[in-house]
């Protein structure tokens, strides 16, 4: 068996195993208590939510990338991006996704194509949570103080800080000046002109979609905000899931609270509860049940596991090897 075989092995015996292990680390008896509180209906219609987040989140880095990319390859990427994302801090999984589309489009595709997804992201989830925020201070204006509503309000709009960071540096040249600064790795010195080329031509493909891509950038953002709606349905629909007596305002005003506390919680180094803990707080703050808001997002962080981590590992599938094993011919009968 060749080490490249071998590899593909390891990295599908990965998948399953950060799965078994990000579900024990929830713990089994939260586990149980979360699904004991949801019928079927409700939970197939909250693991649906999950999966339409990933398809048009794939839908979305198949049109930075182009056809080339098929949709359920697509989906496999995506979904151990997240896995990663669901153990290491900082969006550790945008590397792997880069990593992953390597194979198929070459460094400089790779890397321009998950910098513009992430760079369309930073302006779809803020414009969303924005939407969300003013929305919730329409409807929550008699039970929550203007001064709350005012902060959520500004924390949104702060949220919009990483896309004016990332715009900034795309402007200058970031991607080149980044890779000049690390010429001494090991891996960029064997050949820092190369390396230094394929910046350039990221950074010009990054500076260019929207002017030579137009349509383009315009389908990606609408995807990318329908994906991110998921969000808000989730916390919607799982009120209902669980009988609690909270209704369009209450989610409304808990999705835009949650965005702007997943901005902070990505830069910890820990991930799993941590989430599932603030939204007790979060709750608790705006006089809600707290434990069911722990119920609802520790079920939800269980079907985000169980949904990507099952479809990570096709994302180690050499399709290749699988595209020659479909198209050999049949030996004909003696």
């Amino acid at each position: 068996m060749s080490a490249k075989k071998i590899l593909q092995l390891v990295c599908v015996a990965a998948s399953f195993g950060a799965l078994i292990w990000l579900l024990s680390r929830i713990g089994w008896p939260t586990i149980s208590t979360a699904l004991g509180h949801l019928g079927p209906v409700s939970a197939g219609v909250l693991v649906a939510l999950g999966v339409a987040e990933g398809l048009f989140d794939s839908l979305a880095l198949r049109v930075v990338t182009g056809p080339a990319l098929r949709v359920g390859h697509a989906m496999a990427i995506n979904s151990a991006g997240s896995m990663l994302n669901l153990i290491l801090p900082w969006e550790s999984g945008e590397v792997l996704k880069g990593g992953l589309l390597h194979g198929e489009f070459g460094a400089s595709r790779a890397a321009s194509s998950t910098i513009i997804w992430n760079y369309i992201f930073k302006i779809s989830r803020p414009a969303l949570s924005l939407s969300a925020a003013i929305l919730a201070t329409i409807l929550c204006r008699r039970q929550i103080s203007g001064a709350t509503l005012g902060w959520v309000m500004t924390a949104n709009i702060l949220a919009f800080t990483p896309y004016l960071v990332l715009r900034f540096a795309i402007r200058l040249g970031g991607t080149e000046k980044a890779v000049s600064l690390l010429r001494r790795l090991p891996y960029l010195r064997r050949s820092p002109a190369h390396w230094v080329e394929v910046a350039r031509a990221v950074d010009r493909e990054v500076r260019g979609f929207w002017r030579q891509r137009t349509w383009a950038f315009v389908q990606v953002f609408g995807l990318q905000l329908v994906a991110r709606s998921t969000g808000w349905l989730n916390i919607y629909f799982g009120f209902r899931a669980i009988g609690a007596p909270y209704g369009f305002a209450q989610a409304t005003l808990l999705y835009a609270t949650m965005n702007v506390a997943e901005y902070l919680i990505s830069l910890l180094p820990a991930r799993i509860g941590v989430n599932e803990g603030t939204a007790f707080f979060v709750f608790r703050f705006y006089n809600l049940d707290a434990n069911l808001g722990l119920v609802l997002y520790s079920f939800l962080r269980v079907r985000n596991i169980l949904v990507h981590g099952l479809i990570a590992p096709f994302a180690f599938v050499d399709r290749k090897t699988v595209q020659k094993a479909a198209d050999a011919p049949t030996p004909s009968p003696p």
